[in-house]
């Protein structure tokens, strides 16, 4: 494979592997583990294909060089006017849930080295770390970044060989969820496989080639799919059915399930590994959406970035609502990150898919057109219609408010 496609593969496999994948074991012991693989790869499917309609429009769009441009382009000003709304939800919620995630991860951590702060002061302190990173800037960012990244996937490969000893048949035999809880799962799910917003710079960086950025938009979005099966799979074959659904009903179930699984392995110090690798995944998600969201405020602002006054501005717009959020809810991880799935539906589904059609309409595509053609189109916005309507339905109580 050509460095341009393995690196682009890369960048889509990092940008999806993240805090999200914690929340996975709870949702599969609800679901039933099989059935909740199997709307795993459902939610796989839909935004794998988002990222080729994306990546059709780009084609048709050579002179555009971000999503923002391009839904401007094709869409107009109301187009334009949705992305800005759904990209800001995006990242608030997102973010939200990385810092109520991250406090509680840095309280766990804390508690196992003999000191305690309240709540609020880990969720302040998480906040004012990420805050002074950002500040910095990219490179920082960058830095941290790889080295964390790098971190979670050895201690991720760790845990699975630690934990593979311990797995046992009877706790990957369980009964499957109800319908409601089926549905419930559906937009946590799909959030784990969020990494639309560099489809741009992946058909750029190969050129707009194809067949280069077809494999590896699929690759990308492979990896990681297969690591939260072998995570999913080792993580609740390690621990009883009985156990992760009493760990679910528990205020702050994620990291109540990362204790569990610590105190499964004799492996000296796994706990710790443990809550290491959950602190990694939960910061290098954190730090990327954090910084993606400061430059889009800088972006719409202009002139946030000129000096340190504009730039202590926009970090305060960057991270203090999320902050107040995750005070107040200090329980919405999991409810967070279904929330987000909304405004990434309206990204990587409903957007994509009037622009495409319009491109098709318009006869304004290069060789290249993804698969499906129209059918492919409408089953698309069939099934992201149906994940907004089951994350709305748990807003409104309708459907069961998962971990």
């Amino acid at each position: 494979m050509k460095s341009q496609t393995l690196g682009s593969a890369l960048l889509i496999a990092g940008t999806c592997i993240g805090a999200g994948m914690l929340a996975l074991p709870i949702i599969s012991v609800l679901t039933g583990l099989w059935e909740g693989l199997a709307l795993m790869f459902i939610t796989w499917l839909l935004a794998a294909y988002g990222g080729l309609l994306i990546a059709e429009a780009c084609r048709a769009c050579p002179e555009t060089e971000n999503l923002h441009g391009m839904v401007g382009l094709l869409l107009g000003r109301n187009g334009q006017t949705v992305a800005v709304i759904a990209m800001l939800f995006l990242y608030y919620a997102l973010c939200a849930a990385y810092i109520a995630g991250g406090a509680s991860q840095l309280n766990s951590i804390l508690v196992s080295a003999g000191l305690k702060i309240p709540y609020w002061g880990a969720v302040a302190l998480v906040t004012c770390i990420v805050a002074i990173v950002v500040l910095v800037g990219t490179a920082l960012v960058d830095v941290c970044n790889r080295v964390m990244f790098v971190s979670m996937l050895l201690l991720m490969m760790v845990i699975l060989v630690s934990l593979f000893p311990y797995t046992r048949l009877e706790n990957l035999a369980m009964e499957t969820g109800t319908f409601p809880v089926l549905l419930a799962a559906l937009p946590v799910l799909y959030t784990s496989f969020g990494y639309h917003v560099v489809v741009p710079t992946v058909v750029g960086y190969v050129q707009g080639c194809p067949e280069k950025f077809s494999k590896a938009l699929l690759i990308g979005s492979v990896l990681p799919f297969v690591l939260y099966v072998f995570w999913s799979v080792s993580t609740v074959g390690a621990l009883s059915s009985t156990t992760i659904h009493s760990v679910a009903s528990m205020p702050d179930s994620v990291t109540n399930l990362m204790s569990a699984v610590g105190q499964v392995s004799s492996v000296s110090h796994f706990s710790l590994i443990i809550s290491v690798f959950a602190a990694f995944a939960l910061a290098t998600s954190f730090l990327g959406v954090a910084l993606g969201l400061f430059d889009y405020l800088s972006e719409l602002s202009h002139n946030s970035h000129s000096g340190l006054t504009g730039r202590v501005r926009t970090i305060l717009l960057t991270l203090l609502v999320p902050m107040l959020v995750a005070i107040y809810y200090p329980d919405g991880f999991i409810l967070a990150l279904g929330y987000a799935a909304i405004a990434l539906i309206v990204l990587a589904v409903f957007l994509p898919v009037l622009m495409v059609w319009k491109v098709r309409r318009l006869h304004m595509e290069e060789p290249y057109q993804a698969p499906g053609g129209n059918a492919g189109l409408a089953i698309a916005l069939m099934v992201g219609v149906l994940i907004v309507a089951a994350q709305i339905g748990v807003s409104l109580g309708v459907l069961p408010l998962l971990g």
